[in-house]
């Protein structure tokens, strides 16, 4: 079961599964210990940015805020994830965008303006 209080954002594949992603900090220490490569991408990302020009480093991302949230089951390869994600390339920084800048989420029963 995923931690309530982490931020996961819902990305759905071209085959319509949908995968949990995160650039949840606390989840990134496990995934420097079990996964440099994600980590580095990862880290290189949330600090630089991403290059929106360059496909490959967008697609490196999101696999890799994939595996960050997704560390306690059997992920899928880079290659597999690639051929399965989202063609389309701003919805893909859409969600990029949102990982940056996590929106707050609220319960669909509370009214904010109370």
């Amino acid at each position: 079961m995923k931690n309530p209080k982490i931020n996961y954002e819902e990305y759905e594949l071209t085959n319509g599964e949908c995968v949990a992603m995160s650039t949840a900090p606390i989840l990134m220490l496990t995934l420097r210990k079990n996964d440099k490569k994600s980590y580095e991408t990862l880290s290189k990302v949330l600090v630089k940015g991403v290059n929106d020009k360059d496909a490959l480093e967008v697609a490196e991302f999101l696999y890799a805020a994939y595996k960050n949230a997704n560390q306690d089951e059997d992920c899928m390869s880079f290659t597999e994830f690639f051929e399965n994600m989202d063609q389309d390339w701003r919805k893909n920084m859409e969600v990029i965008n949102e990982m940056y800048s996590p929106s707050k989420k609220q319960d669909s029963g509370t009214d904010s303006e109370e």
